[in-house]
């Protein structure tokens, strides 16, 4: 511990006054610094030749001054604007050494973030930015409020307004933001929602909202933010994304078109919960057209069903605009889906000529485990399905339709799941689909396989990574194994055969010992309690072999990164099939294999469970096929 005897302290022999005088703050705190690491004093000229040789040993007080830069303007962008910074502020990584900060002083575009978190970081940067552009990016607070009245009232030029806020904050600066200034590119406004519903709600406008155009204001984000802040100047806007808007801000369907038809220029167009009113007044939907806006790019909307399906009917859209739907609750599925359906399939038929969709993704996340120490039901999972369809030339610019179903406030089940992708599939165009990727689809049965398979005639190509989908190569076995009747000959039953022209199957990083779930009558849709015991790699050649009978060879089957690959299946695989290529590290030897049960399931599944039923209904159609 430092001894208060060891500071230096005045002389007896002189004037008290003097001493006080001549007392230096710094000075005080190098000695003090000095004497805890050195145990004496050391000059400070000789104490910083010290640090800068230490510096200069350190690979960070190295860096090219063009990482550094980057360096500091990650900083600045990531930390200003948030609320978990507002006590720290990115300036301080400008005093690592005298290296950075020579760096960041002789880099003024950095400067150019404005540091509102606190009134001497904002006294720090506000005049190192000079007569720049300024990025004004905060998290608005009862301290920061007046200093971004005056920035964003009296600065030269802003270039991008970020600020996120509480309801009670923002409302002093609305006005300001209705005009913002001349050379504003970017304005994104975040409003917290508050836990009072009663809380979220603006005061109408008392200001004009028209003026000059605002030929620079290129991109707007709001978010639970006054509509009134998308003005009739705000023409030139490039990118327009409305969040969560307030009910009580929610304004009329023709006010709501008539403002959108205004953004000629737009590109990209993102309505989240955001949705106007009187979409259910029939009279009025009769009355209103639909708008065309001529360079929209892609259209998001996320929101309820009827919501999605109603808004669709108002626009007027080109085949290469992207659709992307994100389904935010399944409780009015029952009674609008059949409308949703109708929205984007009548849109995929009428750009069938001209871009028909020839790849179709199925993606599904499902966590954290459906299950809990066995058979309990898990409160905290979800899951969630995403369909994905791209046409011939849309594979840089993304899918021509995209839609996620992820529900907030439930869980779907599979039934619902399969219902929506049944609905969907069903209202699509995909006679043209070459390709099917399946990414962790394992809730789909081999009943509803069956039926979606009928409409991919030109599949050639299946991809599988992630879960193993049963339901698919059983539906490809049924429909292959030996249906001949009275007067029917083995080219008639080929002519029956689902996707008879399907030529390479891709395997990435499946669990090919997987086995599934049965269906049962009066049963859930995947029944835990019933088990298929037939390994998902086994049903697959056995289904493959199945369709050479009929002259319907596939070319190819890759299987790389996959689990408990057997030795036996890789040697019927090669009879199945013209070409196989296969991982030699991951092929295990049959004995090896489970010998209670020949598949695996998921460990939060206790298939030791006194009620549950397995069945290998591979076994029991290989007996029946030899007893015939």
């Amino acid at each position: 511990m430092l001894s208060l005897s060891t500071l230096p302290v005045p002389s007896v022999h002189h004037d008290l006054s003097s001493s006080i005088r001549g007392f230096k703050l710094t000075r005080f705190k190098h000695n003090a610094a000095s004497l805890l690491k050195h145990g004496h004093f050391l000059p400070a000229q000789h104490h910083l030749n010290e640090a800068k040789r230490h510096n200069s040993q350190i690979h960070a007080c190295r860096l090219p001054e063009e990482i550094l830069r980057k360096i500091f303007v990650f900083t600045a962008q990531s930390s200003v604007g948030l609320k978990e910074f507002e006590n720290w502020s990115w300036v301080n990584i400008t005093y690592v050494c005298s290296t950075w900060r020579q760096v960041a002083l002789d880099y003024k575009d950095v400067w150019r973030y404005i540091d509102f978190s606190q009134p001497r970081w904002y006294n720090a940067t506000l005049p190192r930015a000079k007569m720049s552009a300024l990025h004004v990016q905060a998290f608005v607070n009862e301290k920061s409020v007046r200093q971004l009245q005056s920035t964003l009232q009296l600065a030269h030029q802003i270039q991008d307004v970020h600020l996120t806020s509480s309801v009670q904050n923002i409302e002093p600066l609305l006005e300001i933001l209705a005009h913002p200034n001349p050379a504003t590119e970017s304005m994104t406004i975040n409003v917290l929602s508050a836990e009072n519903p009663t809380e979220n709600t603006y005061d109408p406008p008392i200001f004009p909202t028209s003026g000059v155009p605002l030929r620079n204001l290129k991109y707007m984000e709001l978010h639970n933010a006054p509509f009134y802040l998308l003005t009739s100047r705000c023409t030139a806007l490039r990118e327009f994304h409305l969040h969560d808007l307030p009910f009580t801000e929610r304004p009329t369907l023709r006010y709501f078109l008539f403002m959108l038809e205004q953004l000629a220029q737009l590109e990209h167009l993102t309505l989240d919960r955001a949705f106007p009113i009187n979409l259910d007044d029939h009279q009025l939907r009769a009355i209103e057209k639909p708008i065309n806006l001529p360079r929209l790019k892609s259209l998001t909307l996320a929101g309820s069903i009827a919501d999605v399906a109603n808004i669709l009917d108002f626009f007027s859209l080109s085949p290469h605009v992207r659709l992307v739907i994100k389904i935010r609750t399944l409780s009015d599925m029952e009674a609008n889906l059949w409308r949703f359906v109708q929205a984007i399939g009548s849109r995929s038929w009428a750009t069938f000529d001209t871009r028909p969709l020839q790849t179709l993704v199925l993606t599904s996340h499902q966590k954290p485990p459906r299950l809990l120490n066995g058979f309990q039901k898990n409160p905290e999972f979800q899951q969630d399905l995403r369909i994905r369809a791209f046409a011939e030339n849309s594979s840089s610019g993304g899918a021509a339709l995209d839609v996620l179903i992820r529900p907030d406030d439930e869980c779907p089940t599979d039934d619902d799941l399969i219902e929506c992708l049944a609905a969907i599939w069903k209202g699509l165009a995909l006679s043209q689909v070459h390709r099917l990727v399946l990414e962790d689809i394992d809730i789909v049965t081999q009943k509803s396989w069956s039926n979606f398979l009928r409409t991919l005639p030109s599949l050639r190509v299946l991809d599988v990574s992630g879960c193993a989908p049963s339901g698919l190569v059983w539906a490809l076995l049924l429909d292959a194994r030996p249906r001949k009747r009275h007067g029917e000959s083995s080219g008639l039953e080929a002519q029956r055969l689902l996707v008879p022209r399907l030529n390479d199957i891709y395997l990435h990083r499946v669990n090919c010992s997987r086995g599934g779930f049965m269906v049962k009558r009066n049963a859930p849709t995947n029944s835990l309690f019933d088990l298929d015991d037939s390994p998902f790699l086994d049903v697959l050649i056995r289904a493959l072999a199945q369709r050479r009978r009929y002259g319907l060879c596939s070319r190819s089957l890759s299987i790389a990164q996959c689990e408990f690959v057997a030795r036996r299946s890789v040697d019927a695989a090669r009879k199945a099939v013209t070409h196989l290529i296969f991982d030699l590290r991951n092929v295990i030897r049959d004995t090896d294999a489970l010998t209670s049960y020949a598949a695996r399931y998921a460990e939060d599944l206790d298939t030791s469970h006194p009620s549950v039923r397995h069945y290998n209904r591979l076994r029991t159609l290989v007996q029946l096929d030899a007893e015939t």
